[in-house]
């Protein structure tokens, strides 16, 4: 079984938005998400969640208006989580372009 470790991130605004989705095929194994709060004077609530394809896109909250100070980061995730094909991972932040967020991850194809 083939696996690739990689991670992906991106600038959050007040709308949430597709971080990370998983690739037909795969398995990914989210090792860590973080968000940095890249205003150096106010702080920034972060919100991660992460949608279900197997179950009509539910949205399971993985982090709600976690406050991150600024120049500050802090980890949205409490252990690894798995997600299959289709999966999704989501942010948004009370104020854009004060947060980055990178999901760390490993890939492997579905048994």
């Amino acid at each position: 079984m083939a696996s690739t470790a990689d991670s992906t991130g991106a600038v959050l605004t007040t709308s949430a938005a597709d971080i990370y989705t998983v690739p037909a095929g795969k398995v990914a194994h989210i090792l860590g998400i973080t968000a940095a709060n890249i205003d150096g004077t106010n702080p920034v609530d972060v919100t991660a969640q992460w949608t279900n394809a197997s179950a009509a896109d539910a949205i399971t909250r993985l982090a709600y208006l976690v406050t991150v100070a600024a120049k500050d980061s802090r980890s949205l995730l409490a252990g690894p989580l798995a997600l299959r094909a289709g999966d999704k991972i989501r942010a948004l932040a009370t104020a854009a372009d004060y947060a980055e967020i990178t999901v760390a991850y490993y890939l492997e194809d579905e048994a």
